[in-house]
């Protein structure tokens, strides 16, 4: 959907976009979560993105309680702008098929941009269980602590900062106006990997967000690990683009005092565009961006691509062909054990 092709929003509505491909062992535990929210007045839209398993037998048994679209396979992106434009909700929000909400996800993040008129969209806190570690993450990790629960909600001042610092949100978590997607439109499609991040952050440079303290997502990753998990994995990294590319329609609407918390977050993506680059050995690719952005890559990945580079070029080949090697026997042992 374009900015300019805004509809007549209906009020209170909440839009849920769910993008589905091969859906079939999850789907209905995430749309089921849905339905179940104590905020009943949605609209559900399941966009089958050409599916080749039983995803469509399992939504069209849900009859009038969801709108339900095919389309071609065009990526998950794709299939979440599709389901943009089709939503008239005065609220948007968006859940992959393979996670969950709690059962006051809704109900929270409405009541909070009704008494926060000035946010643009709200986030909550999540748990990310990965295909690759048996315990799950919480996001942000602060939310572990346990006082937490009993911080109240608030309008974060610098989303750039608190999102370097914490890394607080991801697809699933949020809720965005709809007048927010009527001037911003959807996400980049071209964009494979971190094009949530890319969107997070442009979505940002348009108002306030709010923060809720409270693990409202539950993040599976573990759908994955059915076949050849390598092969997977490798089949995604080909795709990545550049930084320069995902940065593009952000970096031009950047105030200044969101500069140096953007700078933190798009050395985040460099670390793990280095780390796709290698994967796929793209080496002299993955180089030239560690070079360019060694002083911002993130946390222990980064700290070993800055090693790489302390002798050049020799030093760096050694560490992507010991990287590859981890990385083989990592995912090997882990197909074994599931």
């Amino acid at each position: 959907m374009h900015p300019s092709e805004s509809m007549e929003r209906i009020s209170g509505l909440v839009s849920v976009v769910i993008p589905a491909y091969n859906a079939e062992g999850s789907l209905r535990r995430c749309i089921e979560s849905v339905l179940g929210q104590t905020h009943k007045f949605l609209e559900v839209i399941v966009i089958n993105d050409g599916s080749i398993d039983g995803t469509e037998t399992i939504a069209q048994t849900y009859g009038d309680q969801i709108r339900y679209v095919y389309q071609e396979n065009k990526g998950e992106t794709s299939a979440r702008n599709t389901g943009f434009a089709m939503a008239r909700g005065e609220f948007i929000t968006f859940l992959d098929h393979d996670d969950h909400w709690h059962l006051e996800f809704v109900k929270t993040c409405v009541e909070f941009l009704h008494e926060h008129p000035e946010a643009i969209a709200v986030s909550v806190g999540s748990e990310h269980q990965t295909a690759l570690k048996d315990t799950p993450i919480t996001t942000p990790s602060f939310l572990s602590e346990s006082s937490a629960m009993a911080k109240s909600s608030f309008l974060i001042e610098n989303f750039f900062e608190f999102w370097a610092r914490h890394n607080h949100i991801c697809a699933g978590s949020a809720m965005l106006r709809g007048s927010l997607i009527d001037k911003a439109g959807g996400q980049r499609s071209d964009i494979v990997l971190s094009g949530d991040i890319e969107y997070w952050a442009y979505l940002a440079t348009f108002g306030k967000w709010g923060f809720i303290p409270r693990v409202l997502l539950f993040v599976d990753g573990t759908q994955i690990t059915r076949g050849n998990l390598y092969q997977k994995f490798y089949n995604r990294y080909s795709h990545c683009s550049s930084v320069e590319n995902w940065e593009a329609r952000v970096t031009p609407r950047l105030k200044a005092e969101d500069i140096s918390g953007f700078k933190r977050v798009r050395g985040r993506v460099a670390t793990w565009y280095i780390f796709a680059k290698v994967f796929v050995r793209r080496d002299s690719e993955a180089f030239l961006i560690a070079q360019k952005y060694k002083n911002h890559l993130e946390g222990r990945v980064g700290s070993l691509w800055r090693m790489g580079l302390i002798v050049g070029k020799l030093s760096w080949k050694f560490m992507c062909v010991l990287v590859r090697f981890r990385i083989r026997v990592q995912y090997y042992l882990r197909d074994k054990k599931l």
